[in-house]
């Protein structure tokens, strides 16, 4: 891991999914939750239980080192994108609480 600009602890679990892990999808909604903390990061696929797996976030970003870009996405937060080669947009994750600090940067 060369650069990792996120403040969690690269060890930090987050959800993914196996059509990212796998590579046959792009990784293209990725979801900064209020109540727990937690992150998601999932491709725009039909997802099943099984589908779901957790990884740490260093080796997610090792693998997709676009997800650099993100590390400053404010709990309550999410990005989406068409695909790896798109930019991100940035939003508020409906029905969660949001930090109102960050609410100048989101729309």
């Amino acid at each position: 891991m060369a650069h990792y600009p996120f403040t969690n602890r690269p060890d930090l679990l987050v959800l993914t999914c196996m059509h990212a892990l796998e590579g046959t999808a792009d990784i293209t909604m990725v979801c900064h939750h209020f109540n727990d903390n937690s992150w998601e990061f999932v491709c725009d696929g039909s997802h099943k239980d099984e589908d779901a797996i957790l990884i740490s976030i260093g080796e997610l970003c090792d693998i997709d080192p676009t997800l650099h870009l993100l590390s400053d996405l404010p709990v309550g937060g999410c990005a989406t994108r068409k695909s790896r080669i798109h930019a991100w947009e940035f939003g508020r994750i409906e029905g969660e609480d949001f930090y109102p600090a960050a609410a100048s940067r989101m729309p």
